[in-house]
This record gives C-alpha cells, sequence and structure tokens, in this order.
C-alpha cells in the first residue's frame, strides 16, 4: 500500500471522477430504498483499500459495509474502481486494484458437498422447480 493513497477524498478528486458514478435508470420509476451518496459509497470503498482492512470494520461515517461491498463488486467488475484509482492516484492506484484483485477469489463449495440449490449455470439464481400434483 502507497502512503500516498488516502482514505479521504477532496472535493477536487469526486469533481475528477464523479460522472463515471452516475447512477443509470432506465424508466424514472424508483423502487425501494433511495440508493446512498455514491461518494460516500466511493469513500467507504477507497478506507477499505486504503486500510487494508475487512469491510465488517467499515466506520459508521460511511454507509453499510454490505452496501459498500455490494457497489465494490458492481463496480470493480465494470472497470470504474481501475479508471478511478488510475486517475486519482495513477500507478500506485493500478498496483491497488491488482492486489485487491488477487484477493477476490469466487466462493467455491467444499469438495463432495452437494449445492442446496440445483442451478442453471447460466444463471445466478436457484431453478424453479413447479410442483407435482397429486
Amino acid at each position: 500500500m502507497s502512503s500516498r493513497i488516502s482514505p479521504e477524498l477532496t472535493d477536487a478528486q469526486w469533481r475528477s471522477i464523479e460522472p463515471m458514478f452516475h447512477e443509470v435508470r432506465v424508466d424514472g420509476r424508483r423502487r425501494g430504498r433511495p440508493a446512498h451518496n455514491p461518494r460516500l459509497v466511493f469513500a467507504g470503498i477507497l478506507w477499505v483499500l486504503a486500510t487494508g482492512s475487512v469491510w465488517s470494520k467499515l466506520p459508521e461515517s460511511y454507509p453499510d459495509f454490505r452496501t459498500c461491498h455490494r457497489r465494490f463488486k458492481l463496480w470493480f467488475d465494470a472497470g470504474l474502481v481501475h479508471h478511478a484509482m488510475e486517475r486519482l492516484y495513477g500507478e500506485d492506484g493500478i498496483a491497488l486494484c491488482t492486489a485487491m484483485a488477487s484477493r477476490m477469489q469466487p466462493w467455491r463449495a467444499p469438495a463432495g458437498r452437494k449445492p442446496r440449490f440445483p442451478v442453471a449455470s447460466t444463471l445466478r439464481w436457484p431453478l424453479v422447480r413447479p410442483f407435482a400434483e397429486r
């Protein structure tokens, strides 16, 4: 970890990366809870990256650690975290993203354990089996 990378974002730093993090809504309708402020979520992500701490130790001044982690996975897979860290910190940011990518491993069931629900290989949710009529 580089000492240059700070978990705090200045206004100028946020303005340089803000257009990347606009939430896109296809239709104008909103459902559920209001989305957290992307700046606060990214600041929480930056805190975890800069300190090397676990997500559950995220201070209360940031949104819930589960929200930050979920957005981190979405933004990381989309390449937004890489672009933002490169724009903010250059090579040090890229090195930090590379280190984080090596820590991210997909979860695998232990050998010999059957999955609890059958899951299609192309889907990410359990298959629905219709009830058989008696």
